[in-house]
């Protein structure tokens, strides 16, 4: 088939690429989704260091606690323990002692109830030297007798130990042992 040179001129033209109207849609779409994107990327990365954080606070928790565990169960137990007061077993165990410091600085604690009331910030070790890299961190430990009998074990004979890390961004950890006198 041939054409002549006046058909070729009125012949329409086959369009290629878009409209103006459809670039600009797609402009504005492409901005949106980068918008959406951009707010929760930002919303990640300020949230992703509260991990960090809290396994920071958990080493602290840890820390205290493994350190209020080795220590003996106060001042008239023998060290390795001593027996369970419950009457007839033990008529000569060792008497009750109020929970307290007993007047020691913390190098000096040699018993669990001397950590009761302890509150630092920044924590500290056992020789009082603040613990690197832990500013902004305070640490809250509690000895207390539980309120009822626990497994048939009198009061006097039972402690409830309770370390409690609060990070920089106010986020508190907290862990707990039972600590009986035997």
């Amino acid at each position: 088939m041939t054409f002549s040179s006046q058909q070729l001129l009125y012949r329409k033209p086959i369009q290629n690429g878009f409209t103006l109207v459809e670039v600009v849609i797609v402009i504005v779409l492409v901005g949106a989704m980068m918008a959406g994107m951009t707010a929760l990327f930002t919303t990640n990365v300020g949230s992703s260091h509260r991990p960090y954080l809290r396994q920071k606070a958990l080493a602290v928790a840890n820390a205290f606690m493994d350190e209020i565990l080795r220590k003996q169960w106060n001042e008239a137990t023998p060290l390795g323990g001593g027996c369970v007061n419950t009457g007839a077993s033990c008529a000569t165990g060792p008497g009750a002692i109020a929970i307290g410091t007993d007047g020691e600085s913390r190098s000096l604690y040699d018993d669990i109830d001397d950590y009761h009331s302890l509150s630092q910030s920044p924590p500290q070790d056992s020789d009082g030297v603040d613990m690197p890299g832990y500013t902004g961190f305070t640490v809250d430990v509690t000895v207390v007798q539980p309120g009822a009998n626990w497994n048939t074990i009198p009061l006097a004979d039972v402690r409830l130990i309770t370390v409690t890390v609060t990070s920089t961004n106010n986020e508190a950890i907290s862990i707990s042992a039972y600590r009986v006198n035997f």
